[in-house]
């Protein structure tokens, strides 16, 4: 059986690069344009291995010839595995190679934004007018502060997924894949079953979502109370009404559960984007510190 898969983020650069390679024609129109665009990227270090590839044409005497050799796509595919695991020189790269174009086709905006946020990017778009019409500048931020330090949460809870739950790490991908072709809905049921199972199987009388987050948390009633709930959501949930305190994990693991089912598979409400990012960053969060605590 074929076991090698590519992580997520893998597959998500892949396809930003393919998408790179779409506008690569309108950023590398002249001889010296893809040499211009490593160089302001910091990646001169690299001119000599692709500068053949990202050369337009060739020259006999004064004539102007197609290169052979052109193949700004290859190298842009190539330079994005290449750089992948350097933070900031992929910033950088895709950066620059974004402020070089004036206009992303409206199809591709939507996959832009939602490919880069995943790797932790925010697209941002100005927009610009002149005599010849509207025309944009694009440019890079990091979507969250500590970038590099959220892929190695990703990146450690990626790894404890496969290790302890090997057979759910299918719907993390499919959460992330889905966000990334703007399936918010398909996003967060994936975040809602891959939540759900992995507490559910605490509870190993009743596998009980529910049961197994409060195994999960260990919280029980604060010391002093003199009251003691039912444990259960309701008898947990009219206490902390009552009392205003106690639980504190549990309601909001619990809470974010509703929220999953009420966006996700009950459709009480067509969720938007922004629903889908909370919903995947904070599954992430939870599961991590589910991860670490257990």
């Amino acid at each position: 059986m074929f076991n090698s898969i590519d992580s997520q983020e893998k597959i998500v650069l892949a396809k930003m690069a393919k998408l790179l390679t779409k506008y690569s024609n309108r950023v590398i129109k002249e001889n010296g344009d893809g040499k211009s665009l490593l160089e302001c990227s910091g990646l001169s270090s690299l001119v000599d291995e692709y500068n053949a590839f990202l050369t337009p044409y060739s020259f006999n005497g004064q004539w102007k010839n197609d290169n052979s050799t052109f193949n700004a796509g290859q190298a842009i595919n190539e330079i994005c595995y290449k750089i992948s695991s350097n933070k900031k020189a992929l910033s950088m790269f895709l950066n620059e190679f974004l402020s070089r174009i004036d206009k992303i086709d409206s199809e591709d905006i939507c996959s832009f934004e939602n490919y880069l946020e995943i790797l932790g990017f925010k697209l941002d778009i100005k927009e610009k007018y002149d005599f010849y019409g509207t025309k944009y500048e694009f440019s890079l931020s990091n979507y969250i502060d500590g970038v590099n330090e959220r892929q190695k949460d990703v990146s450690y809870l990626l790894n404890m997924i496969n290790e302890k739950n090997n057979g759910l790490i299918t719907y993390y991908e499919e959460a992330i894949s889905t966000y990334g072709n703007a399936e918010y809905q398909g996003c967060i049921s994936n975040c809602r079953v891959i939540f759900e199972k992995i507490f559910a199987a605490l509870d190993t009388v009743n596998n009980d979502y529910a049961k197994g987050i409060l195994i999960s948390t260990k919280e029980s009633v604060p010391v002093g109370s003199s009251t003691t709930p039912k444990m259960s959501s309701k008898g947990i949930f009219t206490y902390w009404l009552e009392n205003k305190k106690g639980f504190n994990r549990y309601r909001l693991f619990v809470t974010m559960y509703s929220l999953m089912s009420a966006l996700g598979s009950h459709g009480e409400e067509i969720p938007t984007k922004e629903d889908a990012l909370l919903t995947l960053r904070v599954t992430e969060d939870i599961l991590i510190w589910y991860f670490q605590q257990n």
